[in-house]
């Protein structure tokens, strides 16, 4: 585990980086953003709920004093996010969006040295400013000349980035801290998802996609969940039991928009620009960097003997 638990942000990274994939053919197919979510989030309800059943019934089991950070972390950052997300792709441009985005890791470590007294090194700064410099070049940002932007676009997408941080940070909690079983919380965290987007969905547009073809429509979100949901969110709550919340952040942050770009060249053919490819570069060589220091090998031991 401690030569592999590196991997798990950048595992859970790529998974996200992989939605476009889908968001892409499901809005071809006339599903909204917020019926996308919920459909993922049902199936990853569905699909864990039946390992629990199958594997240990007692991974149910959630402490009552847990609750609140489960349900909180569930709402703010399971929710909340995609919602505040959405709103900012409507009100700015899309690289604008998905750069206030990729600031998440620098509330995250600020928070962190506040809640959980984890250490800012100088390689944390160092790496979290080169992840950050690096999705810049990748978005785009720097080169386009004509931004769609407007204050509400801004608020709601730093306050998307911030629901990301308190996202990271609630797991932390509850896994890395409190010892939830990572399946257990992302079980909960997605059940009570589900709950304040039920007043935003379309049931009528969710069932006029599934009903045509029911085997083909199920298994699309199926597969949607298993990649983009639950296998990511399983990889990113390990994670918080050996690595600091920062570190975390960072990682998963650099991967998710490195394999977007990847996966847009080989499946969409959309070749970046110079810039881009040099962001890239940069972001993988800052995870490179961050993963192989002999500090967070040292606090991966710690945790392992913890």
């Amino acid at each position: 585990m401690k030569k592999i638990i590196n991997l798990f942000p950048v595992l859970a990274g790529i998974c996200w980086g992989s939605a476009g994939i889908f968001v892409r053919g499901l809005q071809a197919a006339g599903l909204s953003n917020l019926t996308i979510i919920f459909g993922r989030l049902t199936m990853t309800v569905i699909m864990v709920g039946a390992y629990m059943l199958i594997r240990d019934r007692k991974l149910f089991h959630l402490n009552k004093k847990d609750i609140p950070i489960v349900a909180f972390t569930g709402v703010i950052g399971f929710s909340l996010m995609n919602i505040f997300y959405n709103y900012s792709i409507q009100y700015l441009s899309l690289s604008l969006a998905a750069v206030l985005l990729c600031t998440a890791p620098v509330y995250v470590i600020i928070f962190g040295a506040i809640v959980f007294k984890e250490k800012i090194t100088s390689l944390k700064i160092v790496c979290m400013f080169a992840v950050l410099f690096g999705c810049l070049l990748m978005t785009g940002v720097i080169e386009s000349g004509h931004l769609q932007w407007s204050i509400f676009g801004i608020l709601v997408g730093v306050l998307c980035s911030l629901s990301n941080a308190v996202c990271t940070l609630g797991c932390n909690e509850a896994s890395g801290v409190r010892g939830v079983h990572p399946v257990t919380l992302l079980f909960y965290n997605s059940l009570f998802a589900l709950l304040p987007l039920a007043f935003f969905m379309d049931f009528g547009e969710l069932a006029s996609f599934i009903a045509p073809d029911p085997v083909k429509g199920v298994g699309v979100f199926i597969l949607n969940a298993l990649i983009t949901s639950l296998l990511p969110n399983l990889f990113f709550n390990y994670a918080f039991i050996y690595m600091e919340s920062g570190v975390v952040s960072i990682l998963a942050s650099g991967a998710e928009p490195t394999a977007a770009l990847i996966f847009g060249i080989l499946i969409f053919s959309e070749i970046p620009t110079l810039p881009g490819f040099i962001g890239m570069v940069i972001v993988v060589g800052s995870i490179i960097i961050l993963t192989n220091s002999k500090q967070e090998k040292q606090k991966i031991t710690r945790g392992d003997t913890a």
